[in-house]
Order: C-alpha cells, then structure tokens, then sequence
C-alpha cells in the first residue's frame, strides 16, 4: 500500500517540476519582442499606392492581403494596395521583375530569377511547406511514384518541386512522359492523364466531391521539403523606399495573422468582394489545408530560415539550374536597425518555446497520472476481497511512476541547463556581444532547443508506453516503404551534417505492425545515427528478409556505444550518453523507446559495433504471412 506520506511526496516533486516548467516557459517565452504597435491615428494622411500581384486567381490561398485590405491594416500604414490575380498564360513574378508590381507572390523559382541577375528579395514564407503535389484518381492501379514514372504525367511550367522529387527518387526525368498542363481536372477523370500536378489545399476536394476519391504523391515523402508561396519585391523597390517596403510587409503579415484566426469570415469576404469562382464549402476546405501548411500555431507568420533556402538552392543545383556555390547574400529581407531581430532569432526562440509547452504536458500528464493513482487507491481500500491481487498492481504502477519521475527530473534538469545559459546570454543588456558571437549563441540555443523538444516527445511516448496507455493497431505494412518514406525525411538534415544518408529498401516485404510506432523506431535510430555520425561519415539504412524475418539495418560510422552503455539504456535507466556533432545531449531514453516499441510489435532490437566504426541498430520482425491482395499499401 502507499502511504499517505509517500503520495505527497510524490505530489510535491511532480508540483516543483510543473512550476519549474512554467517559469521557463515564461522566461522563453518573454525573450520575444512585442509585434509593432499601429495606431490609425499615426498614419499618413497621403496615401501610397502600390500593386501586389497575385500568382493565381482570387482564393483563399491570398487570404492574409485580403484581410490586411479589409481590416485597413495597409491604410493604417499609409498605403493605398491593388490587389491583381493572374491566370493560366500570365507571368506574374516576371510582372514584378518588369516594375509592373511592387510585390508579388511567387514560388521558389524566385532563386532563379535571383541566379539570372533579377535583383528578388523574399520578404516572408507565408506557406511553410508546398502544396504542390500529384493527384491521381484512387482507382488506378498506380500505388507507388515508381510506377507513375511509366505513366502520363501534367505538369505545369516552373513545378520544379516536382523535378527534385522525381530526381531525390532516383527516376530519370528525360525517359518520363510529360504532358501540357490544361488545369481541367477532366483530363485526369478521363484517363487522358494518369496524374496531374495540383495544390493539395484545392482540386482534391472537388475531385473527390464529384467523381471519387484521389492519390497523392508528396515531394517531401521523397525528403523534398520546398517553400510555397512567398512574398517578395525587387532590390529596387527596396532602395527607393524601404520604409514603404517594411509598413506593407507589417501590414501583411497582420492579415495573415487574422486570417488564420477567422477563416470562415474572410471566405465571406473572398466571395463577397472577390468572386464566387469557387464554392463556400470548397474555400473552406482551403483554408483549413493552407492552415497546415502555414503553420501559424508553431511558428511566426512569414518565418523566413536561411537553412531552408540553401537545402532548396541545393536541390536546385542537383537539377542543373542553378550553380552549385550561388550566394544568397540580398537575396533574403533582413530589417534594419533593431526592430529587426537576426534570421536564426524566431527559429531559436519558437524552438525554446516549443520545448517549454512540450515539458508542461509532460508535468500535466504526470499530475493526471497521480490523480489516477488515488482513485485505484481508495477503490481498492473499498473492495476488500480484491485486496491482496490489486495490491501488487498498485505496487508496480507507483513503481512504475517513480521511475518516470526519476527520468524525467533527470533529462528535463540536463535539457534545460543549456536553453537557460544561452537564453541569458542573449537577454543579458550589459553584454556586448558582436554579431558572430551572438550568431554563435542563438545557433546553439536552437540545437538545444531542437534536441530537447525531440527527447521530451520521446519522454512523453515512452512514459505512455510503460504504462500501458498507447494502444497498438497492427496491420500489415511493407516495411520497405515505411522505411525509405522514414528516414527520408532526414536527407536534408543529412546534407546539412556533411553526412551521407544511403536508403536501400529493396522489394517489397510485407509485416504486420502498428506503422505509428514502426516509424517512430526507424525516426528515432535515424536520427540518433546522424547526431553521432562526423562530418563526413555515412548512415546506411537498408531492409532485408530471408522469406521469415524481416530487418531494419541502420549503420553508421559514429562514434560507436560502450556496451555497458546499451544494456543501461535499452534497460530504461537514465544515462547520459555523448554529446552529439552539434551539441545535442542523448540520454538514451530514445532507444528505450525504441526497444520496448519494437517488443509490443513482437520483434527485437540489437545494438551492435560496426567493423568499419560506430553502431549498428537491426529491428527484426517476423514476415507476415498473408495473400498481397491483403496487405495494406
């Protein structure tokens, strides 16, 4: 039995945490700086105009300049905005570059123009990731982008998106079969094209509305992780008025912010004002997929990362289109004076705040757990007759809740240590501290924040695991695809590392698994193979079977585990493990995970030495032994 004594004390110990917590989600959180204030009354009386064209046709996917326009967010700001859509034929970025239109929306193609002399200047990303991607009618027989390349393909001029896509999965574009894009979703219904090029925030709600349910193929299943629509003007615009430049990038990014908050009023507003070309039910389906791409809840409306662009650029190059040391120096909005905060800033500070709000949940998580605990305390000192069985459940559980205590205080305590240091750095007013310097801390301070948000999501998980709370769903799955879909993902983060990320799937093998869980095995070893793994090293996944088991192989050329290490770890102890090439700090909880996820999928997990350096991590599970007609794509 737990004594009275014993609960409180471990009320108290989750309490110090939760308040801990709080106080350093205040202190992150409080590094920001307040959005500029605006006030009619502080507006010119004399109006600027200016021209912002769109790169399609009025829909929700400018709903942000709308607002900013109704809501007088550019009038407040002195400015006077036309708003022009543009249609299939037209150029509108070129309609920029001619001085036709102060701003734009345009695509990553904007590194071209830049490349080619056109002086471009990305303001803000409004969409955080593309919605470019492939539709396919869902009753074909294509299932996979490998079988798409032997069928007949529309694409639109400048998707070149889709060509990295193509290329990062190892097709030859030059053999594939591309066809004029004519935007009639007939052409797709007819079988006249096997698939067409489309923005998922539109033409699949339609589709599916009126003929039937669709397929799509992402480019970042592929590791292709483009920007969509941005906003940018020239170096010239810039020059003449930058003041100009920065009220209607302020008065923009307002709308936007509205937008996300009211949706269904500016859909109103899109058919009020802007035309009915669209139904109030499909707007309103845009809106909530542009929602998910602009990703207004986890990052700053308009968040720019220079990281992002030069992983793009990169692509670009991979393609021939752009040269492979292209600078990016102008070509991305910095602010003057010091309104403006550093690029790496936002990114450093929604990172420290987003592990912040992921250690309040856990310290929520762990005050229900106790809750729990005292309703099966005083249920079973009710029922007399079940005392001596419920007796040990409860032992195990509150053993269960000290061991989590015990690892959470610990991993929080360690993760922490680093985000408070360098966040005081940066907050400090008595230091001087040049730009390298203060570059180098907000670099750092995003590292940690980054390491710490992935190991307290791992802490969450691997705490609902031990006791009992996450439900398997097995299904069958080839293991194949859910491994090159994984750990592709990492490519990009493998480039920037120096490190080279080598994916053999081989064919299809098929098991039974819950695909959630799988995927958050093959992610964390992945991951956890790069952060250890030099400049220079590779990381080698690759999928085997011998017709009855089935292998998930991730080698690296690391620094490599001290076996008494791994049986810690793999034991669910606390341990700190060596500190990663960027600084990350490991503490194993990871691999716990992984070994008790791997165990619930009813297979095993082996941590090895590599002959040639470092480890080598084997997932082994038993081939499923149903029809393929039965497996699940």
């Amino acid at each position: 039995m737990i004594s009275a004594d014993a609960e409180n004390r471990g009320n108290v110990r989750a309490s110090h945490w939760l308040l801990l917590v709080v106080f350093t989600a205040a202190l992150l959180v409080g590094l920001g700086h307040p959005a500029p204030a605006r006030a009619a009354e502080d507006a010119p009386r004399k109006l600027t105009k200016v021209t912002l064209q769109l790169k399609w046709a009025h829909q929700f996917q400018f709903a942000g300049y709308y607002a900013a326009k109704a809501k007088g967010y550019y009038r407040d700001r002195g400015l006077d905005v036309t708003i022009l859509p543009a249609m299939p034929g037209d150029k509108p970025m070129e309609s920029v570059a001619e001085g036709k239109a102060e701003f734009g929306v345009g695509t990553t193609d904007l590194l071209m123009m830049r490349a080619a002399g056109i002086p471009v200047v990305v303001l803000a990303v409004i969409y955080q990731h593309s919605p470019l991607t492939l539709m396919l009618d869902a009753r074909n027989d294509i299932h996979n982008i490998h079988q798409l390349a032997r069928g007949k393909i529309m694409v639109a001029p400048h998707e070149t998106e889709l060509s990295a896509y193509f290329a990062a999965e190892g097709l030859d574009i030059s053999q594939m079969n591309f066809v004029e894009h004519t935007f009639d979703v007939e052409d797709l219904k007819s079988g006249h094209v096997d698939a067409m090029s489309i923005y998922s925030t539109d033409e699949p709600y339609q589709y599916a509305k009126e003929v039937g349910p669709v397929r799509l193929f992402r480019p970042i299943d592929g590791g292709v992780d483009f920007y969509g629509d941005n906003l940018f003007t020239t170096e010239d615009v810039l020059k003449k008025d930058p003041k100009m430049v920065q009220a209607f990038l302020d008065a923009s990014l307002d709308g936007w912010r509205y937008a996300m908050k009211h949706q269904e009023e500016i859909v109103d507003l899109i058919l009020d004002v802007y035309g009915k070309r669209k139904a109030r039910d499909n707007l309103l389906f845009e809106a909530r997929q542009s929602a998910n791409l602009i990703l207004a809840d986890v990052v700053p409306v308009g968040f720019i990362n220079p990281a992002r662009w030069e992983r793009i650029a990169q692509h670009y190059a991979g393609l021939g289109l752009l040269p492979k040391d292209m600078s990016l120096d102008g070509f991305i909005y910095e602010q003057d004076g010091a309104k403006a905060l550093p690029a790496w800033m936002p990114k450093a500070l929604l990172g420290a705040t987003l592990v912040a709000l992921l250690a309040l949940l856990a310290g929520l998580w762990l005050a229900a757990f106790n809750q729990r605990l005292r309703q099966e305390m005083e249920e079973r000192e009710q029922a007399q007759g079940a005392l001596a069985q419920r007796t040990g459940e409860l032992e195990e559980s509150n053993s269960q809740k000290d061991v989590l205590l015990t690892v959470i205080g610990h991993d929080i305590r360690n993760l922490f240590n680093p985000l408070l240091i360098y966040a005081q750095l940066l907050a400090d007013p008595s230091r001087k501290l040049d730009p390298k310097t203060v570059q180098e801390y907000g670099e750092k301070l995003y590292e940690a924040g980054r390491n710490a948000s992935e190991v307290l999501e791992n802490l969450l998980e691997w705490a609902l695991v031990r006791t009992g709370q996450r439900q398997t769903h097995m299904e069958v799955t080839d293991l194949g695809a859910l491994a090159r879909q994984t750990a592709g993902v990492y490519s990009s983060d493998a480039t920037l590392r120096g490190v080279t990320l080598r994916i053999e799937a081989g064919p299809p093998v098929k098991v039974r698994l819950d695909r959630h869980q799988m995927s958050t095995v093959i992610r964390n070893l992945v991951n956890n193979a790069l952060k250890f793994t030099p400049k220079g090293g590779e990381v080698a996944v690759r999928v085997c079977h011998d017709g009855k088991d089935a292998k998930v192989v991730i080698a690296d050329t690391g620094i490599g585990m001290d076996q008494d290490l791994v049986s810690r770890v793999l034991s669910g102890a606390s341990a700190d493990l060596a500190t990663g090439t960027k600084g990350e700090i490991g503490t194993g909880v990871g691999l716990a995970l992984c070994r008790q996820l791997v165990q619930v999928n009813d297979g095993r997990l082996n941590i090895e030495d590599n002959p040639g350096g470092g480890t080598v991590f084997t997932v082994t599970l038993a081939v499923a032994d149903v029809p393929a007609s039965d497996a699940a794509d």
